[in-house]
């Protein structure tokens, strides 16, 4: 292309650099002066290592698949592609592949509303019974709790034993500070102990051990009768100093006793010392330190602060609670305030957010296996099984539940009142209320007949979307849903926002075919580069739910358009400008320059013969041979590749 009827700048030159005009040579005689532009090279020239989703080409357009979110909630933003994990969800249960609705709790009718206090379950003659408030309070057959015995003072801790002595079960209950002990072997009639304070039980191979005030311990051997304070320890043992108390007694599986106190665990040595378990972990010393506690598998889960520690046979510790997921940002955060393991396949636990006064049902505990599921850990690491064992990995997934407005205090999980072969958890909160619900009989809760789904609208958070091109636009086609157990009362609609901040707006059809069913967003979205996407899964009955199996956004990718300018500068003495002058500067002067601007950082000013400015960075340079149009000779040329420095 000529410009040499142009009158502008940079006439009467063919092109400016940082203000200084220079010419261009021709690649042969009788050829104008040429100025290659092209777009940058990108990503379509890239070949894929493989033919899976993640190798067809952006540019033109691809499905991104949310498959198995088993690696867990927490996750704000997307990471990699198919990174397997999401932000949150309410009443969806992630653990598990394909996606389902979280189990459906039950309020339970009776006397809930008691004197405040941290509601503890156990079982006593064939059924389930709980210590809330000032009340013991019984489970009977036909479901509805009723109230066996009141006290004038709140119940702080509570347990069943049977001593070697007569072998009758008892339940006792204490008081902290406010009364002497009591118990009963009924749970209607109880006898009051006649000096001794409580404040924490536990039972330890031979010996009943009670926390009977500040950090104090006292013990009783399972051959005594344990109602006749004379068959305790008379020498009471001291646990660390007095300015924290003891708010629980645990025991290991190894049998080994833990003593929770307000600054951190203690346990004793052989003759009967304290010891701080983990003296550089420091607390502040809130009162319920070391109180919500839980088994699932070997190991103890008990709460300090907002940690959850993992207690192991060996004494070695863990922190595996929420806190341990630092990117995440939803609704589903805080201490774990009640915990129960559910056989080897997942620990139930409540979440209690104290900013927004919600309660929620999480699980912990993911399922590997099955085809080579692989996970990430807790603890950082990736695991992958090839067979098809289905072994848990630690991993938080929630909410399983609608929110809550009360502390969860009490899990409890039991054969009564559950299906045959199956459990029932019971779960109470600090107002009083209780909730239950069934176990599925496998990791699985769609496998299970006897489990009910939540019913209504649920959903999930997925991680902000950027398709792993975080600066990039997209274009947002279509979205696709693969799931089974799908008809026109059980079905999957998407919200979606188009920015990081904005609000959601739901996609008007419901995705309930069979199988697969794929719907387009509107064309007028404009350009997207991030986007959040809320998967809602409803249904009207308990017994079915969606089972998705797969979520897909259909995307391109438009990445930013860098010109990239290639061009022979005459570089030689005595060259003639266009209007007929000589140019002032020689090929030394000419040379410097060029070499100046393309070893400087940065870009310089560039004036186009198409009289346009831009700011160019030059990257490459070249001695070659051009034609010089004016001059009518071979002149010696640097050719020299510059990129836009500001993107289309």
């Amino acid at each position: 292309m000529s410009y040499l009827s142009a009158r502008r700048s940079p006439y009467p030159f063919h092109i400016k650099v940082k203000g200084q005009g220079l010419l261009l040579g021709a690649p042969k005689p009788n050829q104008p002066v040429t100025l290659v532009s092209v777009a940058q090279q990108n990503i379509s020239k890239i070949q894929p290592t493989d033919f899976s989703y993640g190798g067809i080409s952006p540019l033109d357009e691809r499905e991104e698949p949310y498959r198995s979110l088993a690696r867990g909630m927490g996750q704000t933003y997307q990471e990699t592609w198919e990174d397997g994990a999401y932000l949150s969800a309410r009443g969806v249960d992630l653990s598990v592949w394909p996606w389902c609705c979280g189990p459906s709790l039950s309020v339970m009718s009776g006397p809930n509303a008691q004197a405040a206090g941290d509601g503890r379950f156990f079982e006593f003659g064939g059924t389930v019974w709980r210590a809330q408030g000032n009340a013991i309070q019984r489970l009977e057959s036909n479901g509805t709790w009723t109230t066996t015995k009141t006290f004038t003072s709140v119940i702080t801790c509570s347990i069943v034993f049977a001593s070697n002595f007569d072998s009758q079960p008892r339940i006792f209950v204490g008081f902290d500070a406010a009364a002497p002990a009591q118990y009963s072997l009924n749970g209607t009639a109880f006898t009051s102990m006649a000096s001794f304070l409580a404040q924490a039980f536990a039972v330890v191979g031979r010996e009943f051990w009670w926390a009977t005030s500040g950090n104090r311990l006292r013990k009783c051997d399972t051959n005594a009768d344990p109602t006749i304070e004379a068959n305790y320890t008379s020498a009471q043992f001291q646990v660390g100093d007095a300015s924290s108390l003891i708010t629980n007694l645990l025991v290991t599986a190894g049998g080994t006793l833990i003593i929770c106190k307000t600054d951190g665990p203690y346990t004793l040595n052989a003759a009967g010392d304290s010891f701080s378990l983990y003296p550089y972990l420091k607390y502040a010393p809130i009162p319920h330190n070391g109180k919500w506690a839980g088994q699932f598998l070997n190991s103890l889960y008990v709460s300090y602060g907002n940690s959850l520690l993992r207690i192991n046979t060996d004494l070695s510790v863990d922190s595996v609670g929420l806190d341990k997921l630092t990117s995440n940002t939803s609704e589903v955060r805080g201490a774990v305030t009640a915990f129960a393991g559910i056989g080897t396949y997942f620990a139930w636990a409540m979440v209690w957010n104290p900013d927004t006064n919600q309660a929620f049902l999480c699980k912990m505990g993911t399922f590997e296996g099955s085809g080579g599921l692989a996970v990430k850990t807790l603890s950082g690491t990736t695991s992958t099984s090839t067979n098809l064992e289905v072994t848990a990995q630690d991993a938080w997934h929630g909410s399983l539940s609608d929110p809550l407005t009360s502390l969860g205090c009490h899990l409890f999980t039991s054969y009564v009142g559950a299906p045959a072969d199956h459990t029932r958890t019971y779960l109470s909160l600090q107002d009083g209320s209780i909730y239950s619900w069934v176990n599925a009989c496998g990791p699985n809760p769609a496998n299970c007949s006897q489990y009910r789904f939540v019913t209504g609208d649920h959903w999930v958070d997925l991680p902000q979307w950027n398709g792993g091109f975080a600066v990039s636009n997209k274009d947002l086609r279509r979205a696709t849903v693969t799931a089974a157990n799908l008809n026109a009362t059980t079905y999957v609609m998407l919200d979606y926002a188009i920015s990081s901040a904005g609000a959601y707006t739901r996609m008007p059809e419901h995705f309930d075919d069979l199988d697969w069913e794929t719907h387009s967003f509107p064309t007028t979205l404009g350009f997207v580069v991030n986007a959040r996407f809320r998967v809602h899964l409803l249904n009207d009955l308990a017994t079915r739910c969606p089972l998705v199996s797969s979520f897909a956004i259909g995307y391109s990718l438009h990445p930013l358009r860098v010109m990239q300018f290639t061009a022979d500068i005459l570089c030689a003495d005595g060259l003639v400008r266009r209007d007929g002058v000589m140019l002032r500067i020689g090929r030394k002067k000419i040379k410097a320059l060029i070499e100046d601007v393309v070893d400087m950082p940065g870009a310089v000013e560039v004036t186009l013969p198409d009289e346009t400015t831009q700011m160019m960075s030059f990257t490459d340079l070249q001695e070659v041979q051009s034609w010089d149009e004016i001059g009518r000779s071979w002149r010696g040329s640097l050719r020299v590749t510059c990129n836009q420095w500001e993107a289309a």
